[in-house]
């Protein structure tokens, strides 16, 4: 109830709603993104719009199935900016990530998963500080809170943006990168 009315930064002054982590309460994979996008804004929930697809293929090469893993992200408001007159995504501001951090926290306290998959360089600086940078430190475990361990790789927003051979490397990469969640998590092929 009190996330669901939170003022403690702007984004609740363009949000329609609240967009709350969605998932199994006892998934051992935690996947947390950098913010709601305009679909999830409207849908009440995260990873609803083009990320959506991209990531159900994910959960394939995971062995997984979306109810079986726990997703959220860093903001629970949409962060976007006026371009030409409408609302545009954008990533968090550092006091906006700041001020929903107590959200984050409580979420994986009480969740307690065995691994969070951190989905671009706005989830990584969250989990890992502010010197983290994607294109140096995804695919590579670090500790994370609760015992948890953390594995930053793509979001599948970047992945969307990529076309022919930057498309194929990335994929690659995120591939590599979900195998090694699946060996963590003990997941049977």
């Amino acid at each position: 109830a009190a996330a669901r009315d939170c003022t403690r930064c702007d984004l609740c002054r363009t949000r329609r709603q609240v967009v709350f982590g969605e998932g199994s309460p006892t998934a051992r994979l935690l996947i947390l993104g950098e913010g709601p996008s305009e679909t999830d804004d409207r849908s009440g929930s995260p990873f609803s719009g083009p990320s959506r697809r991209l990531l159900e293929t994910w959960f394939t090469r995971l062995g997984l199935r979306r109810d079986e893993v726990w997703l959220t992200n860093v903001v629970r408001c949409r962060p976007a900016a006026p371009v030409n007159g409408r609302l545009k995504n954008r990533p968090p501001t550092d006091p906006e990530a700041r001020a929903c951090r107590a959200w984050l926290d409580t979420e994986i306290a009480l969740l307690r998963p065995a691994v969070i998959l951190a989905l671009g360089g706005t989830a990584g600086k969250a989990l890992l500080g502010k010197g983290f940078k994607i294109s140096q430190e995804r695919g590579r475990w670090q500790p994370g809170p609760h015992g948890a361990a953390i594995l930053p790789t793509f979001h599948p927003a970047y992945l969307l943006r990529l076309e022919d051979d930057a498309l194929a490397r990335a994929e690659a990469i995120v591939e590599a990168d979900l195998d090694l969640v699946k060996a963590r998590l003990g997941v049977a092929p």
